[in-house]
């Protein structure tokens, strides 16, 4: 999970990967609040104009911070709320060219469970 650039910059140091996916914590948009990481996302966008290090800020069910998200220029947030809602954000994030998660990895359980 990242919420500070150097979280972002220390992973991207200790990898040769060119694209790469950042996951917020749960509920980061609520608890950090949606400019907090469009901003961060503009930051390492502008440290790292060569790898495609995307943060994605995860949403919870809240879809107006959703909405706000990919109108600030996130490309990839989650969403875990309605499936009407879900529905409403994918014609957006379509028009955005954005995507939507609906699973946070900290959820996903793992072969061993």
């Amino acid at each position: 999970m990242v919420e500070t650039f150097d979280d972002v910059a220390e992973r991207l140091a200790a990898t040769n990967d060119v694209a790469l996916r950042f996951w917020s914590p749960m509920d980061a948009a609520s608890t950090h609040g949606v400019l907090w990481f469009a901003e961060l996302q503009r930051q390492v966008t502008a440290a790292f104009p060569d790898r495609k290090a995307l943060i994605v800020l995860d949403c919870g069910d809240r879809g107006d911070l959703a909405h706000a998200a990919m109108c600030e220029g996130l490309r990839v947030i989650c969403f875990r709320g309605s499936p009407v809602m879900l529905d409403k954000l994918r014609s957006i994030a379509g028009q955005l060219g954005a995507t939507i998660e609906t699973q946070h990895p900290s959820l996903m359980k793992s072969d061993s469970d």
